[in-house]
């Protein structure tokens, strides 16, 4: 049950002016009232507004709430650096990603917001044999589907309705010859690979599921960590069937996946970046 001591509160009312379900009431100089406390959707505005430390909150227990250390919040300019340098860096070595900073990197998924507080994103992390089944399938099926399309019959259909796969065949054969030989192509050689996903019946899965990626790329990049936006696997996951996407990606029962990256230490960094032009839509 949420409470107030009436001893610390401040009777600010800051509390209730934050939060987004209106579980607060408050009048000038009183103590706010816990109007509708089963309204509650656990977001926390509540305990970590307060200054006084005066709200009693099942959900966040006071070893739970943590001073927030301004001194090391980056500055915009650092920020902004920190963004404009990242990459994505394929030049992945074999060499393992630090423990720590992988756990930083699901950490940080897992604090970015979602709709309605609803927390319904769950980061998965692929390694090992897991990424070389994740590359075999998605290999497997573009061949299968470059093998008829490209075929005697159907290569000048192909050619004339689709021709940004017509063009890309020559790529996706030189991918053939690299995985022949061992190296895995469509996951970018790399050694962990992470998945975010939400259940199904979720209306907002997509978005929560790419704001989630964007934190946990900038921790990547913060780390020194290359990492890698997986379009085609994800490409290959919508047609291979959910049951085996969910299979290959280990993801939770019904669970669709938004957003995949591949992870990995990069042979060198870059030492400058470029503005990049603009495209107009007009």
């Amino acid at each position: 049950m949420i409470s107030i001591d009436p001893n610390d509160c401040k009777r600010c009312g800051r509390c209730a002016r934050v939060c987004p379900a209106a579980v607060y009431t408050h009048e000038k100089g009183e103590i706010p009232v816990i109007a509708k406390p089963k309204h509650c959707i656990q977001c926390g505005h509540c305990t970590d507004v307060c200054e006084a430390n005066a709200i009693l909150h099942p959900d966040f227990p006071t070893e739970n709430i943590h001073k927030v250390q301004r001194e090391l919040i980056p500055s915009p300019q650092s920020l902004m650096e920190l963004m404009k340098s990242r990459r994505s860096n394929r030049t992945i070595t074999p060499a393992p990603i630090p423990t720590e900073a992988l756990s930083d990197i699901v950490e940080a998924a897992y604090t970015a917001p979602t709709a309605e507080n609803s927390r319904k994103v769950v980061v998965t992390v692929l390694q090992g044999e897991d990424i070389q089944a994740v590359e075999d399938a998605t290999m497997r099926f573009f061949l299968r589907l470059a093998g008829i399309l490209m075929s005697p019959l159907m290569r000048p259909l192909t050619k004339l309705f689709l021709r940004n796969l017509y063009n890309e065949a020559a790529e996706l054969y030189r991918f053939e010859r690299k995985w022949r030989k061992g190296k895995r192509p469509c996951t970018c050689n790399g050694t962990a690979l992470v998945a975010f996903s939400t259940p199904r019946s979720y209306d907002f899965g997509w978005q929560d599921c790419n704001l989630a990626y964007q934190n946990a790329s900038l921790m990547a990049e913060a780390h020194g960590i290359s990492q890698i936006y997986m379009g085609l696997v994800q490409t290959a996951c919508k047609f291979i069937g959910r049951k085996k996407t969910a299979r290959l990606l280990h993801l939770p029962k019904n669970h669709k996946l938004y957003a995949l990256m591949a992870l990995g230490m990069p042979a060198f960094y870059y030492p400058n970046y470029s503005d990049k032009p603009r495209k107009s839509n007009l």
